[in-house]
């Protein structure tokens, strides 16, 4: 009896767990799947050198070229990037203008924040970027106040920001600039538990650290202009005396040749330099610092107290900006960057030098005309140099104005990483000679060509299993310039590259609808859903899927990018219509929409 009664009682076990395990298969699956219409790297080149003919410096001997390898990464959907490696091996930096996993700053007006982030990993191509908060700082009387020199030394993290003046955008005889005037750079607020909290500036835009106003507010213009630490290492481990350096951009008042937007946040005449021994007593100290004041007649370079007598590290009038530099401590070199945007919103240039020493004589390894074509804020983290220093990772933000191709790919509005060679000369040949044997071989097919064509090969949105174009679109609500055709066009594509191929609702967030009406009922098991490419502001959190034979599906979050959607697979139904309405979205969403809705049959 008690044996019957076990066999029964494990029968019945047996059954409630098939029917289980049969109810859970039967619940729809989703997950994430990656989707590409190109590849993820790009064919290696060198930069071509195309330097101005009045160009000051000479070509180096020890680094003759760029080699861009064709790997890239891209972080977070805002700019102002400046790493600085600290003791527990992370990376910190600002960031602002932008939002990274929601969290949202501006640094215009009164309202300005600046926030900051800490960066994790030892891959470039495997990071991750944790926003730790943002913290304001009013800009007034100076139209937006901004991050800038940003430094994690012994624990304390040391985070400063400028004021620019008037808006920002400017008309001026026709031409529309960005942010053109530059104010002072205010000082420094202090973290000593990395991030978490703040000790505010003791100085303010009104009564900045080094007494400069600028030439809108009836000062000379700035000379310690967007200061950026160098960057020696991690936790500053070598810099040459145990101070802190600081690059600066500015410019003179006896300009010869001004021009409107001359020393903005992208633009500038001259380059200076400044130091100090970082603390919590002297980093907003005016009387602890030095200025740079150029060199002796025997050529060893000059430190002053006063800093009336400071002089410019390099004069390239009409040529300067935003400058950033990094010790690279295989090569014994010092690597400058300095970016000239002119007119402030169109296509940059950036060139790259070296020195032996940080305050020069500076050599030329390549002039980068139009980089980005709209690349800014450029800076090598010490971290990512490889051993013997001829690899790193070029730090930078791209095409804010976000309507300009983008040169070499991968960059963005975002932390962008490109990874480069610094060439030497036998390198550098060898690089040329492969670029012009293969430009000879007409049998030959690049890296990039052969990867494109097996992804067209495999476009399952291009099959004849995505039965989404053949039914008829509805939508609640259209932006002018969008279709709700786009959303069934097999592409995935949309704003900031082309508005025609996605579609976008007029202000609407939560409760958005779609709707695909077929002419007869087809049989389904699988829908994917893109998220609108405009990864600034815009993305869908939930969403419910509603089917023509009564059933339901609540989706989860998609990829705010568009370079990944979201899968739902289910049991195969037979339908004639479905609606996929908004449930929840991203707080900073305007403009609510889809790039792309496949629909597979089995």
């Amino acid at each position: 009896m008690k044996k019957t009664a076990f066999i029964s009682s494990l029968l019945i076990i047996m059954l409630l767990l098939s029917v289980t395990s049969c109810a859970a298969q039967s619940q729809p699956g989703q997950r994430i799947v990656k989707y590409q219409t190109k590849p993820d790297f790009f064919d290696a080149f060198i930069w071509p050198s195309k330097p101005p003919a009045d160009c000051p410096f000479e070509q180096s001997d020890d680094i003759v070229g760029i080699y861009f390898t064709g790997q890239y990464a891209t972080y977070t959907n805002a700019d102002t990037w400046y790493p600085s490696w600290a003791s527990d091996d992370n990376l910190y930096s600002p960031w602002t203008d932008g939002n990274i996993e929601g969290q949202s700053c501006w640094s215009g007006g009164d309202g300005a924040h600046t926030g900051q982030a800490k960066i994790t990993g030892d891959d470039p191509k495997n990071l991750k970027v944790i926003s730790l908060g943002t913290f304001h700082g009013s800009a007034n009387p100076y139209g937006g106040r901004y991050p800038c020199g940003s430094l994690v030394y012994n624990g304390i993290w040391y985070h400063g920001s400028y004021c620019l003046d008037d808006s920002g955008w400017h008309w001026h005889e026709n031409v529309l600039y960005n942010w053109p005037f530059l104010g002072p750079f205010v000082g420094f607020r202090i973290s000593k538990d990395y991030g978490k909290t703040w000790t505010d500036c003791p100085h303010t835009p009104a009564n900045p650290l080094f007494g400069e106003k600028g030439d809108r507010k009836g000062g000379p213009p700035v000379k310690i202009g967007i200061p950026h630490f160098v960057d020696f290492g991690k936790n500053m481990e070598h810099s040459p005396d145990g101070k802190a350096y600081l690059v600066c951009q500015g410019a003179s008042a006896d300009d010869p040749k001004p021009r409107f937007a001359n020393l903005s946040w992208i633009t500038a005449d001259e380059i200076y330099l400044i130091r100090v021994k970082p603390s919590e007593k002297t980093i907003n100290d005016l009387k602890a610092y030095e200025f740079f004041a150029g060199h002796d007649e025997n050529g060893k370079a000059v430190w002053t107290k006063d800093q009336a007598k400071i002089k410019p590290l390099i004069d390239w009038n009409n040529n300067c900006g935003c400058v950033t530099m990094t010790y690279n401590e295989p090569l014994k070199k010092y690597i400058m960057c300095i970016t000239d945007g002119w007119p402030t919103n169109k296509t940059m240039n950036t060139y790259i030098l070296e020195s032996d020493k940080i305050t020069g004589p500076w050599k030329l390894c390549s002039y980068m005309k139009n980089f980005g074509v709209q690349a800014y804020f450029v800076n090598f983290p010490s971290k990512f140099f490889s051993k013997d220093g001829r690899t790193a990772w070029l730090c930078y933000s791209g095409n804010f104005t976000q309507d300009q191709r983008t040169n070499p790919p991968g960059g963005r509005y975002a932390m962008a990483l490109q990874k480069l060679e610094l060439l030497d000369k036998k390198n550098f040949t060898k690089y040329e000679n492969i670029r012009k044997k293969n430009e000879g071989n007409p049998n030959y097919m690049s890296k990039y060509n052969k990867e494109l064509k097996r992804l067209r090969e495999n476009d399952q949105l291009k099959s004849d299993k995505n039965i989404a174009p053949k039914a008829a679109v509805t939508v609640s609500s259209i932006s002018d310039g969008y279709k709700g055709e786009s959303l069934v066009d097999r592409v995935v594509d949309g704003y900031p590259t082309d508005i025609t191929k996605e579609w976008a609702s007029k202000e609407e967030k939560a409760g958005a609808k779609v709707k695909l009406t077929w002419d007869k009922s087809y049989t389904i098991n699988r829908i994917w859903l893109f998220d609108r490419p405009n990864t600034g502001y815009d993305q869908i959190l939930e969403g419910k899927l509603t089917f023509s034979d009564g059933s339901t599906i609540i989706t989860g979050e998609l990829p705010n990018d568009a370079t990944a959607g979201r899968e739902i697979k289910f049991a195969p139904k037979k339908v004639d219509w479905l609606e996929f309405e908004v449930s929840k979205v991203r707080p900073s969403t305007l403009n609510i929409g889809l790039a792309e809705i496949a629909v597979f049959s089995p």
